[in-house]
């Protein structure tokens, strides 16, 4: 499945509800990511036309989710383009997690991102460890009354389930193609991630 710039607005416009009196202004971000490079390997130059893929739009809507929590655009293109492939694999697993027999999953769901404006000054082979894709017992854990300290404060814990199913509902909204369609499509496109990663 491929997707025009025009699309890959719309949908973005819908997750974070811009207002229609803001869209100039979104659209302005969005082209920002752009003349920064990113996401990699779409920019063609002004004037061409470009195709989307869910690759591109996931880190995208990643990089906007970033700025949703107090993020500037050069810190979070820099934070993903250094974790792309973990965040990548940590979404194909979410998209392609099945649920037990008794209804829980035993997945890794949630996105962990260190809210620090110095992450990307930190030495870089840490920052694997201020960026993880974490479970619900993991969650617990830092949230329980003893706490982590492997977890440094400030941070932003992102549910990559509600994360995905905004995308999905303004894929579906925007592209007007069946569910079915854009499920199929999808888990495709998480399953070649997750096989091309080993």
């Amino acid at each position: 499945m491929e997707f025009t710039y025009k699309e890959i607005q719309e949908i973005l416009t819908r997750k974070h509800h811009i207002a229609d009196a803001n869209r100039t202004a979104f659209r302005g971000r969005i082209q920002h990511m752009q003349r920064l490079g990113f996401p990699t390997g779409v920019n063609t130059g002004k004037g061409k036309r470009v195709s989307y893929t869910w690759r591109e739009l996931l880190l995208l809507a990643l990089a906007f989710e970033y700025l949703e929590i107090g993020s500037t655009p050069d810190r979070s293109i820099a934070e993903i383009i250094k974790i792309e492939d973990m965040l990548l694999a940590g979404l194909s697993k979410v998209i392609l997690a099945a649920e037990n027999a008794d209804g829980s999953e035993q997945s890794n769901h949630f996105l962990f991102a260190e809210l620090s404006a110095l992450l990307t000054l930190k030495a870089e082979d840490s920052w694997h460890q201020q960026c993880k894709i974490l479970s619900f017992g993991d969650i617990k854990q830092i949230l329980s009354s003893e706490g982590d300290d492997a977890y440094r404060s400030p941070y932003a814990i992102i549910d990559l389930r509600q994360f995905l199913g905004g995308i999905f509902t303004g894929v579906l909204d925007v592209c007007g193609l069946n569910n079915q369609i854009i499920a199929t499509d999808i888990k495709a496109w998480a399953s070649r991630q997750l096989s091309d990663a080993l």
